[in-house]
């Protein structure tokens, strides 16, 4: 056997093959190359190749000839600008250092200095710590969610029906100051200094714009001077705002009503006037499972379900359980408990059956309040309700896969340019997990096989190559759904 070398106009090719009858005969075909470091590299692979074919059915007494091996000398991952980038491009962020650190915190989400190290390792982005902390500085947040609500606007054609929700993020230590100070942790964190972040989204749980407040305040008092700020600026044609009954108090209701702003709470059946509990309780929910009740300029709907009261026995029956089982081994007890019966010295004398019985009467029962006029049905009012749960995953998005805590930065300007950050990966993530279900693709999955497409330089011997990752059936699928995306 021997190799043939065939020229052509644009390339050089090279194949493996033997002499039969004075024919020449084709055993393998190496491959074609065009740059003269490409065909010197094909060459050797020939020869690699005719080596061991001679060596496939024989021994041979003598070892063959050492040829060069290759070394990768670089290499760096592509798959993530490809898809990542191609979606903030498409979300209209500015093509500047953001879009590196937004897919980073995507991808790697470490603190700054970790994802300095993180794109010149492996995506061969190399940047300094100053040029980093620099530009962090220079971000600026009503630009730049203006841009995500033109986006998330333009998906709906408007946005009319505005979810908030907040949640509390920690700092890794003990110093509080002006934002960062202890207070009600939803981390569970009580013992380090936090703010408090107010989250917007759309029904589609995209999120649009956010606020931030220091860590001692009350969510509820957040509530106004965020949707005072919201109104401002952007120009709502209709507003309708949905939050949960921790939020919406009656002073928070009275102020969307002088604002003349459409609202959804829901409502604490349990604190309602006792004419209208004994309207509920007399109401046939097997028959019809919504009741709707007016009061005043608002509007009390009351749905019920079988799956939700199941659920509800449960819960209560696991906490009594648990309960009875610490009373009995004397452990302490969550004094706040509302099934703990007291005696008069302040001791805990058992389970308080009445509470008990009290409490199965609202099983599987939903109160909703509202103040939108009649035309929308009572379904309608429910389902917009049960789309806060948006809000809850975009957080959890943040929070897990964004690792938006804690946070390690000291300064206003850096913990704001950090929430930011995470304000726009969170939108790039969100639209590319919608854009993934066309495929029925996770977000950790595409992440995996992303990570897998690169490009770099190859060394055989004095010669340098410049090669790309073989892309898989699975990566294809990928970036030919975002291909111009």
């Amino acid at each position: 056997m021997f190799i043939r070398k065939i020229k052509s106009r644009k390339s050089i090719c090279f194949q493996i093959g033997r002499k039969e009858y004075g024919k020449f005969v084709l055993v393998k075909h190496v491959g074609c190359a065009l740059s003269p470091n490409e065909i010197e590299a094909l060459r050797l692979k020939a020869a690699a190749e005719l080596v061991q074919l001679k060596l496939k059915d024989q021994l041979s007494l003598f070892p063959p000839a050492d040829l060069p091996k290759a070394k990768l000398i670089n290499w760096q991952i592509t798959g993530y600008h490809q898809v990542f980038g191609s979606v903030y491009d498409a979300i209209g962020f500015p093509s500047n250092l953001l879009r590196d650190l937004s897919i980073a915190r995507i991808v790697y989400p470490k603190s700054k200095l970790a994802t300095i190290r993180y794109l010149s390792r492996n995506l061969g982005i190399h940047l300094s710590k100053d040029k980093v902390f620099r530009f962090l500085d220079t971000l600026n947040k009503n630009e730049l969610t203006k841009i995500a609500f033109n986006f998330v606007s333009k998906r709906n054609h408007g946005i009319s029906l505005l979810f908030y929700d907040v949640t509390t993020l920690y700092f890794e230590t003990e110093n509080e100051d002006d934002l960062r100070k202890k207070g009600f942790s939803k981390d569970h964190r009580s013992d380090v200094p936090q703010i408090l972040i107010g989250l917007f989204v759309d029904s589609d749980g995209y999120p649009f714009d956010f606020d931030f407040f220091e860590g001692s305040t009350f969510e509820g008092h957040t509530f106004q001077s965020a949707i005072e700020n919201i109104i401002r600026k952007y120009m709502f044609a209709e507003l309708t705002v949905v939050a949960d009954a921790a939020m919406l108090s009656e002073k928070n209701l009275g102020y969307l009503q002088f604002r003349k702003i459409n609202y959804i709470v829901g409502a604490r059946l349990k604190n309602l006037p006792d004419e209208t509990t004994a309207k509920i309780f007399r109401h046939d929910f097997t028959g019809k499972p919504i009741l709707e009740i007016k009061t005043g300029q608002q509007r009390l709907i009351v749905d019920y379900s079988a799956e939700r009261a199941k659920k509800d026995e449960k819960t209560r029956e696991r906490l009594i359980k648990k309960l009875e089982v610490r009373l009995k081994k004397k452990e302490p007890v969550i004094r706040k408990s509302k099934y703990l019966l007291w005696e008069k010295q302040g001791k805990i004398s058992g389970i308080d059956l009445s509470q008990v019985e009290e409490d199965k009467e609202y099983d599987g029962l939903k109160g909703y309040v509202t103040n939108k006029e009649d035309k929308s049905s009572a379904q309608e009012v429910i389902k917009q309700y049960h789309n806060l749960w948006q809000v809850e995953k975009a957080f959890r998005m943040s929070k897990s896969d964004l690792r938006e805590r804690p946070v390690y930065h000291r300064k206003f300007t850096r913990i704001k340019s950090h929430l930011i950050i995470c304000f726009v990966s969170l939108l790039v993530l969100k639209e590319t997990e919608t854009i993934l279900r066309k495929i029925h693709y996770s977000l950790e999955k595409a992440i995996e096989i992303l990570g897998k497409i690169g490009q770099g330089t190859m060394r055989i011997g004095k010669i340098m190559l410049d090669i790309d990752s073989e892309l898989s059936n699975e990566a294809q699928t990928i970036l030919k759904l975002f291909e111009g995306h």
